[in-house]
């Protein structure tokens, strides 16, 4: 089971995204546990988590979120693009090219 977390300002927006992104991993027959949820509340979960998706309105926090996460985490900012037009099938390309990379 692949943990991924998508991190927002509110985890408003993300919500549509998480969903789309689980269809996704479905669609690929991947077992995936997708939660979106504010920054604030990351700490509660960053110990379980293999890949950490940033939304384009918190790019300024990837240095700090990568310095908290083991090596093996993929932490990745979404594209502004990608996130407007909620295209999980390109988030998770990407996801699976750099989890291949880490592994």
């Amino acid at each position: 089971m692949m943990n991924i977390v998508l991190l927002c300002n509110a985890g408003m927006s993300t919500g549509i995204l998480q969903m789309k992104l689980e269809e996704e991993a479905k669609k690929r027959k991947i077992q995936a546990n997708v939660m979106a949820m504010p920054m604030t509340e990351f700490d509660e979960v960053r110990q379980t988590v293999d890949v950490v998706l940033l939304a384009p309105q918190i790019r300024f926090a990837e240095k700090e979120v990568r310095k908290t996460l083991p090596d093996k985490v993929f932490l990745m900012v979404i594209a502004s693009q990608d996130f407007g037009m909620m295209n999980a099938e390109k988030v998770m390309n990407q996801i699976q090219q750099g989890l291949s990379k880490k592994h």
